[in-house]
């Protein structure tokens, strides 16, 4: 549904206060991973009018430094399922696509103008951030059409396989899928919990460790109860993340992204 602006300004009275939703809000509080979808086929139209909206995210300094890579050929897909892990909803999808970090544009247009290009981790920095902004207003477009979206970052699994299949040029920097589509009707989603917003708006100063604990202790309940829910008990957040991240993960990706024509200096 098109948001009406006007109407959503209207909502706030002489001091301020905005109604506690509107369409917006709603359709943001309502998201959540979608891993089965049918088989029918995201249209251009839709995806065009996706892109169109997406494309007016917030941009450092207007460089614009991303590219969207839709694999439409069934065999690669496939492959994408391989390659990312085993992730059926890859091939499953309306659509699929690659996110990616551009700096190309930037090279050939220096190229162009014979002036140098320099590279560092700032640039890098400014084009994966400018290319998350451009995914999430994406996934914003898509789901306000009705469609379910899901992140693939298995998509960085086996990189350099994924940069071969897809013919990636140098300057060009996949950071990670999207799965747009039909959500299956058969398969229940829900939205898992989040840490509160007490946990994460701080004010001038970042919060004390006591109080950070307290936060994940609130967490971990909802996460507890959310897991418990899906015939998982005993499970929480912090196991959770103390699972992910008690080994280096993806270590080739300083190679290949260096390879790709990054800089980290």
């Amino acid at each position: 549904m098109p948001v009406d602006f006007p109407a959503v300004l209207n909502e706030c009275d002489r001091v301020g206060t905005l109604s506690p939703m509107n369409d917006v809000l709603a359709s943001m509080s309502a998201h959540r991973s979608v891993r089965r979808f049918t088989a029918t086929p995201v249209p251009d139209d839709h995806i065009r009018r996706a892109v169109e909206a997406a494309r007016m995210a917030a941009t450092s300094s207007w460089i614009q430094a991303y590219a969207l890579i839709q694999v439409t050929r069934a065999s690669e897909r496939e492959r994408l399922v391989e390659l990312t892990g085993g992730q059926p909803q890859v091939a499953e999808a309306g659509a699929f696509f690659a996110v990616c970090a551009d700096v190309r544009r930037h090279q050939l247009v220096a190229r162009q103008l014979d002036k140098p290009y320099v590279g560092n981790l700032e640039t890098f920095l400014l084009a994966t951030v400018d290319a998350s902004l451009f995914a999430q207003n994406l996934v914003l477009a898509f789901e306000s059409l009705g469609y379910g979206t899901c992140y693939i970052g298995g998509l960085r699994t086996r990189l350099p396989e994924v940069d071969r299949l897809l013919e990636i040029p140098d300057g060009v920097w996949p950071l990670f899928g999207l799965c747009v589509g039909e959500p299956d009707p058969e398969v229940p989603t829900a939205t898992r919990p989040r840490l509160d917003a007490d946990a994460l708006w701080m004010k001038d100063r970042y919060l004390d460790d006591e109080a950070v604990l307290a936060g994940i202790e609130a967490h971990d309940t909802d996460a507890a109860a959310h897991y418990a829910a899906r015939g998982l008990p005993g499970r929480n957040w912090s196991g959770g993340l103390w699972r992910k991240f008690k080994a280096p993960q993806r270590e080739h990706l300083l190679e290949y992204y260096r390879g790709k024509g990054a800089r980290f200096e």
